[in-house]
């Protein structure tokens, strides 16, 4: 059994990395591993963490502030980890980055191995520069092994030369789960699901592409006389301190979503914020098209839910998707509205059980408990020096 110290964002509120180290959690646990998660808030939290199997208790200790604490440094050294990992954006660490980094270099003076998973170096490098690259080098002064989930990721690491390598995981998918019947039918009403449904899911960003979806509507809904319906569910992201500058370009992206659905005629359209956790999987699974018209990305965690959902997914033919989905999904052109238009056509209007054999083949082959192994292993095995 090891000790593991995880400082990571932990929900609420609801975010990507957050769920991603909650099913980490879980499979640490279940295979006899002690698990203390450090993270933003002001409360010591016990309990199962949601939408996880296992249903292990989980200590999560939420005193990540602006500036370093005393008392989390002591916690730390109290606790004496076996190795100390760390799910690391600058996005989602927001107004707790610098304690993270403190605490980074803490552990690295009393010896811990730390292991930092990069979530979204790509994005981030490439949209904020040299702040990202200077951030990124005070997290590589104290990393014993970066870990990306994407080839992506590797590679704007290590072409901004924050490391000479970085190893690469499966970014992970929760094991395929059935969904009873009375679950199906609750959100097939609570969605007023009625005609083969596509489905746009995830937080409001330019890089997400949905507008392209949106352009895709007016055709798709004629080429199937009227027999198909969308739902767009997302809302721009929640954004701390000087972040909320960022998270205004997402707002504005969302209200031109929205001003140009509502020019639409004769389509179904519907349109709602944060899908509950419990509704995702079923809706995933009930939709007859899992849309993923990315410009950019570093990995999905919505493209792995899908794969764990069974569902049927058509998603921009860039690297870092094809990483995560493999042939599990058609592709189409990114930003490439017409060839976006005829493999809905297509997928609409064909059988779809190879997809959904394909999908819960790659959820399978890509699950949280190789993922999560494959870290613990890396920290534990490599040396205690720093890069």
């Amino acid at each position: 059994m090891s000790k593991i110290l995880l400082l990571s964002p932990w929900t609420p509120p609801p975010d990507g990395v957050g769920f991603h180290s909650m099913a980490l959690v879980a499979s640490w646990r279940n295979a006899g591993h002690d698990v203390l998660v450090v993270t933003s808030g002001s409360r010591v939290d016990i309990g199962p963490p949601p939408s996880v199997s296992g249903g292990t208790n989980t200590r999560v200790v939420r005193t990540l502030r602006f500036v370093p604490r005393r008392s989390t440094t002591r916690l730390l050294r109290e606790y004496a980890p076996d190795i100390v990992i760390v799910q690391f954006t600058i996005a989602s660490q927001s107004t707790t980055l610098l304690s993270t980094l403190r605490l980074m270099r803490v552990a690295r003076r009393c010896g811990f191995p730390v292991v930092v998973a990069f979530h979204e170096s790509a994005r981030e490098i490439n949209r904020l520069g040299p702040i990202s690259r200077y951030i990124y080098k005070r997290a590589a002064e104290n990393t014993t092994e970066p870990v990306v989930y994407s080839t992506a990721g590797s590679a704007a690491l290590i072409r901004a030369k924050i490391f000479p390598h970085v190893t690469m995981v499966p970014h992970g998918c929760v094991p395929v789960i059935e969904v009873s019947p009375e679950s199906l039918a609750q959100v097939r009403d609570r969605y007023a699901i009625t005609s083969p449904l596509v489905l746009s899911l995830g937080f409001a960003h330019p890089d997400k592409g949905t507008e392209f979806l949106v352009s895709s509507i007016p055709e798709v809904t004629r080429r199937l006389k009227g027999n198909v319906q969308f739902l767009i569910a997302g809302s721009p992201r929640q954004r701390r301190g000087i972040f909320r500058l960022m998270g205004r370009g997402d707002q504005k992206f969302h209200r031109m979503l929205i001003e140009k659905l509502a020019l639409l005629k004769g389509a179904s359209i519907a349109v709602c914020d944060f899908v509950p956790d419990e509704d995702v999987t079923a809706l995933l699974f009930l939709s007859s098209a899992v849309v993923l018209p990315y410009r950019r990305a570093t990995q999905s965690g919505i493209a792995n839910l899908a794969l764990s959902a069974r569902a049927v997914i058509v998603a921009s033919d860039i690297p870092e998707l094809r990483d995560d989905l493999g042939p599990a999904a058609k592709y189409f052109h990114s930003e490439n509205v017409a060839e976006l238009t005829e493999v809905l056509e297509s997928v609409l209007s064909q059988s779809q059980d190879e997809l959904r054999i394909a999908a819960t083949s790659r959820a399978v082959e890509r699950n949280y408990d190789r993922t999560a192994a494959e870290i613990l292993e890396l920290g534990l095995l490599k040396s205690n020096e720093p890069l």
